[in-house]
């Protein structure tokens, strides 16, 4: 397994970058992946640290890698492979994000580990249209690391999902991730609110149109958790013959998606939510606002699934058969 650490080497940012360290130090036991540290060089920026440099020094691109080097001793993390610096000419957020992804596909990556939280450099990137732009074009997953993160145990994955045909695939990969990190797993469903009644009338029950019947609220809720809990409970079945413990929730407040996923982190106490880039009627709000707030608000890493991941034949991770 072959992982990225994607950082800004020179911004003052060392408490993130310490919190990206546990996490890597524990991707490495788990998998025994390789990790290289890559700085994005913007080529018509020099990007020194503060203190006096030679006049005479011009080739900034191994300027940074060698104080690139100088950075990275501070995190004590002596599997990394050699950090990689590299320039780049463009000034747009795609830009930055298509050579980072092309670079990790190039070089094939099963990973890129990230943080959320910055001012200027690399991170800048990080929120915002560059995070919409990798996880739109990226085949790789994306591991981000927020600023409200806290370094704790991967003993409890949350799966948000709409168990769907491609939540299915995804399902395989975060089984795998499961076992590497010999985590338990919580399913996580959303329950969507009706948006429209056929009754206004203050004298009786709103009903809606619910697949052709005529239903109060109250029952399409209850229809739907039941019909949830079916396919949910399937895939514990699922889990449960692949080594893994299971557990889910339905969730019926209407919270919004991210919201309620936010809820449920100390709830189960997660150490890693994984998200789907593309699932259904979910598909909007992954890649929207909605995983922009969970990753920056969230209490642990976010692993998201890019859209792209599951067109691939080979899951790097190795598949769990369906059932």
């Amino acid at each position: 397994m072959r992982i990225i650490w994607a950082m800004d080497a020179f911004e003052d940012n060392k408490e993130l970058n310490q919190k990206m360290a546990v996490y890597l130090t524990r991707l490495h036991e788990s998998t025994g992946a390789d990790i290289e540290p890559v700085y994005l060089l913007r080529e018509n920026e020099i990007v020194l640290p503060s203190y006096e440099v030679p006049t005479w020094v011009t080739d900034h691109s191994r300027t940074a890698e060698a104080l690139f080097k100088e950075v990275l001793e501070d995190y004590n993390l002596p599997f990394l492979l050699e950090p990689k610096v590299i320039p780049h000419a463009s000034q747009s957020h795609s830009g930055a994000a298509e050579t980072l992804s092309h670079y990790a596909d190039r070089t094939h990556a099963d990973l890129i580990v990230v943080g959320s939280h910055g001012r200027q450099g690399f991170q800048r990137f990080i929120l915002g249209s560059f995070a919409e732009s990798l996880l739109l074009e990226s085949d790789v997953p994306v591991f981000v690391v927020g600023a409200h993160s806290a370094s704790k145990p991967i003993s409890n994955i949350l799966f948000p999902t709409e168990f769907g045909d491609h939540s299915k695939e995804n399902f395989r990969h975060v089984l795998n991730l499961a076992k590497k990190f010999n985590a338990e797993i919580t399913l996580f469903h959303c329950i969507a609110r009706p948006i429209e009644s056929l009754f206004e009338m203050d004298t009786r029950p709103r009903v809606y149109n619910f697949k052709g019947k005529m239903l109060s609220l109250e029952q399409i809720v209850e229809q739907q958790i039941e019909h949830q809990s079916q396919r949910a409970q399937h895939w514990i079945t699922w889990a449960r013959t692949e080594g893994v413990m299971a557990q889910y929730q339905i969730d019926s407040s209407y919270k919004s998606i991210d919201e309620a996923i936010l809820a449920a982190i100390p709830q189960h106490d997660i150490g890693l939510v994984v998200m789907e880039a593309q699932s259904g009627p979910m598909s909007s709000a992954i890649l929207g606002s909605f995983t922009r707030n969970v990753v920056r608000q969230a209490e642990c890493p976010v692993y998201v699934l890019t859209r792209h991941f599951y067109d691939h034949i080979e899951d790097r991770f190795g598949d769990a058969a369906a059932p």
